[in-house]
């Protein structure tokens, strides 16, 4: 038999998408809203006994309320869904279906034989609809608990439900596109993602532009790529007009500590100094001027360029950078300056400091420090040493 190769497109392609997580974090009001934004004609598969009609006057969609959950039944709705003509079906919650699937197995290891066929055939069954599916799963809880010392007894003050693992088959995020945790906040964690775009993220109360993310992705339009250019705060440097071969000399060279700058090769223009991460200074190209006075222009250093760019984004002023390098390392002599200033700073404690600035900044927003600090490793690895990028990514993620 001879097989045919097509070319590969995104046509007709159906998302596939999981969101779980412990009582009271949202994942029936997300998968509405995410579906009313991404859809027009919505339906429901309610193993709730009727607690998505809360939600009637919030979002118009169809509901089925189911009361056996055995996958056969399951498998049955999806297929009434598909002839209603539904774009996307919510199924809320699937964890039921595993639930059946325990009871119908009992004590005896041996009835999997019997099971295992029927529950291949309703995953089969989603991964293969016509419809969009978003599935909401319940979560294994745990309990985070804050305490403080009150006459030499430690008290709880506060416990947070903490969701884990999906209740569901083993590796049932293999059969999806995207899976995510959301927390007793409404904050989703994506923990799978074939989507690019939201790969690790993390989407405080996910909404309309994370939806547009997921639109963009499903759709067959090449997407712009957000990491082709990089704008960083630009620091002027007004260069001598030369003769065409003595022009691609005059590049501007950012000082920093002793670590060799990168230079872009701009076909003769001069270079401009931009914003760095200690090690490696990034050169943007502008084009050379007439002026042929020379004009003495000290580019930034590394350090000052940075905090500048993450000043400029965050709205803080420079003495936040004194106030935080004391903290961090502490004063000179006078007790008024910090010990390690932005001629002699390394790159790690740019870094320290900038990421110090970056907590505050959230913290002023009210998000806690474990939150704040995996904001910022998100969007680090994503824009490593560009504090400024760093920041605007991590603004993006909060708009969600």
């Amino acid at each position: 038999m001879t097989y045919s190769f097509q070319k590969a497109t995104k046509e007709n392609i159906k998302l596939r998408m999981a969101l779980y997580g412990p009582p009271g974090c949202g994942k029936t009001y997300t998968a509405l809203q995410l579906a009313t934004i991404l859809g027009k004609k919505i339906g429901l598969i309610d193993t709730e006994y009727g607690s998505s009609r809360k939600y009637a006057n919030l979002f118009d969609f169809k509901s089925l309320e189911l009361t056996k959950f055995g996958p056969s039944q399951y498998y049955n709705a999806i297929e009434s869904a598909e002839e209603s003509g539904f774009d996307y079906l919510i199924i809320d919650s699937l964890s039921h279906a595993w639930y059946a699937e325990l009871d119908a197995v009992g004590s005896d290891v041996r009835n999997w034989a019997r099971i295992r066929p029927i529950e291949r055939q309703l995953w089969d069954k989603i991964i293969s609809s016509s419809c969009h599916i978003i599935v909401t799963m319940r979560s294994k809880i745990e309990y985070d608990y804050s305490a403080t010392e009150i006459g030499g007894k430690q008290k709880i003050t506060s416990v947070r439900k903490i969701g884990t693992a999906p209740i569901q088959k083993e590796g049932s995020e293999y059969e999806l596109d995207i899976c995510g945790l959301l927390d007793d906040q409404n904050t989703l964690t994506i923990s799978k993602s074939r989507c690019p775009e939201i790969s690790n993220g993390i989407f405080p109360k996910p909404g309309k532009k994370f939806a547009e993310m997921i639109q963009t992705w499903l759709s067959d339009e090449t997407p712009v790529n957000r990491n082709a250019f990089i704008p960083i705060i630009n620091v002027p440097v007004n260069p001598v007009l030369q003769e065409p071969q003595k022009q691609s000399e005059l590049a501007a060279v950012a000082s920093s500590n002793g670590h060799i700058p990168q230079i872009a090769s701009t076909n003769g223009h001069i270079a401009q100094i931009a914003s760095t991460n200690g090690h490696i200074a990034t050169v943007i190209e502008s084009k050379p001027t007439t002026n042929t006075q020379t004009h003495h222009s000290k580019p930034d250093n590394p350090a000052k360029a940075a905090f500048k760019a993450l000043l400029a984004i965050t709205q803080q002023h420079i003495s936040k950078v004194i106030e935080t390098s004391i903290d961090l390392y502490g004063a000179d002599e006078s007790g008024l300056k910090p010990k390690f200033n932005s001629e002699n700073m390394t790159a790690e404690q740019i870094k320290a400091v900038c990421e110090a600035l970056m907590r505050e900044w959230l913290g002023f927003k009210g998000y806690t420090a474990e939150l704040a600090q995996n904001l910022i490793d998100i969007s680090t690895s994503r824009h490593p040493g560009q504090y400024a990028e760093i920041a605007k990514d991590i603004t993006n993620q909060l708009e969600f």
